[in-house]
């Protein structure tokens, strides 16, 4: 439910055009073992059918060969829409770490970012993890001018934050069933998926 929010503040806020979710193959920074990448498209599909117009899924990584680096993503996602501004999301958890993403230098060449507060990491604490280099690029949301790549913009929404390791650790089926989409509670335990080492 917090990628759902994430997702619809996001869009709604900057008055995207759509709002693509690419769920990885092989995500790169995970680590034991990830469910069948099938299973997690057919997931992110129906949450997307039930969002609206605006909203779609891309399986570009899990058909493509390979670990799924977010710079090979950018750039065919920048050659298929070569004149429009592309935004990446993600929370400052996870933008915290960019300094060990593949040429993640490169990144900016082709989109915005779009870092969306998270309370275990502050936007205070991202900008202390992440080079130095790249605090020239930080702005706040209202200071964006339609640049096509290259701002970081620092997004407050609230506080939403349920991670997937929760989901994961929490076996308690009313948990789950609160914090999913009812799409997803409903095809997660008719697939029996998550249990033991799933």
């Amino acid at each position: 439910m917090g990628h759902l929010a994430l997702a619809e503040n996001v869009t709604n806020s900057l008055e995207l055009d759509n709002m693509l979710f690419i769920p990885s193959k092989i995500p790169p920074h995970k680590v034991g073992n990830v469910l069948d990448p099938e299973k997690r498209l057919e997931m992110v599909s129906m949450v997307a059918d039930k969002l609206g117009e605006r909203y779609s899924v891309s399986d570009y990584e899990i058909a493509t060969d390979g670990v799924s680096y977010t710079l090979k993503t950018l750039k065919h996602f920048r050659s298929e829409y070569p004149n429009d501004e592309i935004f990446f999301a993600c929370g400052t958890d996870i933008f915290a770490t960019i300094e060990s993403w593949y040429e993640y230098q490169d990144l900016f060449e082709y989109v915005n970012f779009v870092v969306v507060s998270r309370s275990m990491v502050s936007f205070g604490k991202m900008l202390e993890s992440i080079p130095e280099p790249l605090h020239e690029r930080v702005i706040r949301e209202d200071q964006f001018a339609g640049e096509k790549s290259g701002k970081i913009i620092l997004y407050e929404m609230p506080p939403v934050d349920i991670s997937s390791t929760d989901i994961r650790e929490v076996l308690e089926a009313s948990y789950r069933k609160a914090n999913l989409p009812e799409v997803v509670y409903e095809y997660i335990s008719e697939k029996g998926l998550y249990r033991g080492n799933e």
